[in-house]
């Protein structure tokens, strides 16, 4: 894996109103709004999945969706 990729956590509006989608990805949506960037895409992944649980805790309806397998490599 390169080392100069970037992993961003972005959070993006779900289509229930008030509701959050976490994930990782190469690109920043025009929707998306970044919570982090990481070069290794395990940390990214786990700091997605933290910062459902945050936002959860909060009272805020947030779901973590998993990034394409070809985003993260295979294994």
């Amino acid at each position: 894996m390169p080392q100069h990729e970037t992993f961003y956590v972005i959070r993006r509006p779900a289509e229930n109103a008030g509701a959050a989608i976490v994930t990782v990805s190469h690109e920043i949506p025009a929707n998306g709004e970044e919570l982090g960037a990481f070069g290794d895409p395990g940390a990214a992944i786990d700091f997605a999945q933290q910062e459902v649980r945050r936002l959860i805790a909060r009272g805020l309806a947030a779901e973590y969706v998993d990034p394409p397998d070809d985003l993260v490599g295979a294994g």
